[in-house]
């Protein structure tokens, strides 16, 4: 994640090719998800992301939170579900992602 190597704690239903990968490379602007450190890093020097989609609610020095409807963002908020379900046991939602506005802390 980033110039980060983060131990999880749990799996994510991410696709086949990808969850049965050791390392799992994610953007962390897009958080699109890639099976090697090449492919990343072409990603990297292509994606025009800098920040969450959505609204900036609250900004305080260096600290932003983003408002990010899961209606207009549908594959950032998937992406955002299964990152999140590395870390949360009983996280459950993945897909249906279009009736939830997220809360993104940067």
């Amino acid at each position: 994640f980033g110039k980060y190597l983060i131990d999880t704690w749990y799996s994510a239903p991410y696709p086949e090719e990808h969850s049965s990968l050791v390392k799992l490379y994610l953007c962390e602007f897009c958080l699109k998800y890639m099976k090697s450190a090449t492919t990343l890093a072409r990603h990297m020097s292509k994606c025009e992301w800098h920040h969450p989609p959505g609204d900036e609610i609250y900004r305080k020095g260096d600290i932003s939170i983003f408002e990010v409807d899961g209606k207009k963002s549908k594959i950032y908020c998937q992406n955002l579900c299964l990152l999140a379900k590395l870390f949360l046991d009983h996280k459950t939602l993945y897909h249906d992602v279009e009736p939830f506005l997220f809360y993104v802390l940067t």
